[in-house]
């Protein structure tokens, strides 16, 4: 039998809700565990911010223009640079928009979390991460998804997660049809694999991979191990399922691929969120809670989803929030890529 990070058993006494549709579970999962730290403490933001016209290149102006059309309290930081250069008025709207609400209420609350215990130069990176290392991503993104024959025929938002144990980011990003480009809005700390002797772990895989129906998602019963940890987050917290995967596992002879369960998955809000932006998982994708909300509350991979929904209008789509907001260009792509070792544009 395949051996995959997904094999792990909840912990005894967890509740395993079985009620499904179309064969899926509506809550329930692999369960994934790890340890403790706590934070606290707000500052930085604001002057990251502030600082943000001078680092954001040529699209300044623009920038600056679009991100005074921001809601109070929505400053897209480099969001709005990549979104003032769609040409596309109503999709610029949209992108500014979106980039602006994905700061307030995703990288604020990050940089709220850390304060200034990750350091100045990962909340740099985090806030205002520079045009050289963003048209680095871009073209590594642009490519990746062009090597695996992705759709892109259509506009679509996606997400891409950088691996580099140094940067361990999370993307926000959208894919332009009409100019073949790439947009990066928004960024939030993740946790990819981390090799651990003796335990069922993985290195994140690197590639392009798509949230299909095939591949129901579920959400988190938010349930305890024996230490304390929600391993996929608080009680209804999103689960996309990207399937088995080939990944690197540490056995006793050495590093070798094996299969593994590829998810994207919220972690423990007290014990885990500290240790976003290190390299901390299982081999699935971890991301805050509020990240997990905002790509579950727009419906950012949930294309298939969403014109399952539209098409069968008596199916009950259980899976898709009821209060959801779907972006007009949903897409369904994950692209992880590793930015310390050569970009897959190259």
């Amino acid at each position: 039998m395949p051996e995959a990070v997904g094999s792990s058993s909840a912990s005894p006494g967890a509740l395993r809700q079985q009620g499904t549709q179309a064969g899926f579970p509506l809550w329930g999962g692999p369960l994934f565990h790890r340890g403790p730290i706590k934070t606290g403490l707000a500052v930085l933001l604001a002057g990251l911010l502030a600082a943000l016209p001078l680092l954001a290149g040529p699209a300044d102006a623009l920038a600056s223009r679009a991100g005074r059309s921001q809601p109070a309290g929505h400053k897209a930081g480099f969001g709005a640079a990549e979104a003032a250069e769609a040409a596309d008025p109503a999709l610029r709207e949209e992108l500014a928009r979106i980039a602006g609400e994905f700061t307030a209420s995703v990288t604020a609350k990050t940089l709220a979390r850390f304060g200034n215990k990750a350091g100045k130069r990962r909340l740099d990176l985090l806030a205002a991460p520079s045009r050289q290392y963003r048209d680095q991503l871009r073209a590594d993104a642009l490519a990746r998804l062009r090597n695996a024959g992705a759709d892109l025929a259509v506009s679509q938002f996606f997400v891409y997660a950088d691996r580099n144990p140094a940067t361990q980011l999370v993307f926000l990003a959208f894919f332009d049809a009409a100019g073949q480009t790439v947009r990066l809005l928004g960024a939030d700390f993740i946790s990819s694999g981390k090799l651990r002797a003796g335990d069922d772990s993985f290195i994140t895989p690197v590639g392009v991979f798509e949230n299909l129906p095939e591949n129901w998602g579920y959400r988190a019963e938010g349930t305890k191990n024996a230490k304390g940890w929600r391993g996929l987050g608080a009680k209804g917290s999103r689960v996309w399922d990207f399937g088995f995967q080939q990944a690197p596992r540490q056995f006793r002879q050495g590093v070798y691929d094996s299969q593994m369960r590829l998810l994207m998955h919220a972690t423990d809000p007290d014990q885990g969120e500290p240790r976003l932006g290190c390299p901390d998982s299982k081999g699935c994708v971890r991301v805050s809670a509020a990240a997990n909300a905002f790509f579950d509350r727009h419906s950012i991979l949930d294309r298939h989803y969403e014109e399952i929904a539209s098409a069968e209008k008596d199916r009950e789509m259980w899976l898709l929030r009821t209060d959801r907001e779907p972006v007009a260009h949903p897409g369904s792509y994950l692209v992880v890529g590793d930015s310390s070792i050569t970009s897959a544009s190259r």
